[in-house]
């Protein structure tokens, strides 16, 4: 699906898509290992296929979740256009079919994968609250 397709969908369930700049005095985004550890195993079960073992490898040609780009996307912007994005899109055959809890644990191990660092409090799967959050290293 094109983007401005799926963005499409995601104002249409009232989601942001695109990330908005963050606030320099926003805290960033946290996560815990074990959620990050949680959405390992979900990732593998739902988005291996598209996005490969190393989130950029996918058998389907799913768009790379790490690397300069993924990073220019997301990095530096609030961590609820990231969420969002993954809730209103993915799987592709059928988005939102996750939890808000799998969607946030998803959320964590991508970056994690990205030298996201774990912390002590879990990544929120509230949109408010993860509007208040930046997605920095």
């Amino acid at each position: 699906m094109q983007l401005r397709t799926l963005a499409m969908m995601a104002a249409l369930a009232g989601l942001t898509v695109a990330p908005a700049k963050a606030q320099e005095d926003l805290p960033k985004a946290s996560f815990t290992a074990a959620q990050a550890d949680a959405g390992r195993a979900e990732y593998q079960k739902s988005c291996l296929d598209c996005h490969g073992a190393n989130l950029d490898d996918g058998e389907f040609g799913g768009p790379p979740l790490r690397g300069s780009s993924f990073e220019s996307t997301y990095f530096g912007f609030t961590a609820d256009g990231l969420y969002g994005f993954i809730k209103t899109a993915m799987p592709p055959d059928r988005p939102g079919r996750l939890s808000d809890k799998t969607y946030a644990d998803v959320t964590a191990y991508i970056l994690s994968k990205n030298g996201v660092q774990p912390g002590a409090n879990p990544l929120p799967s509230d949109l408010e609250a993860l509007a208040g959050l930046v997605i920095e290293k």
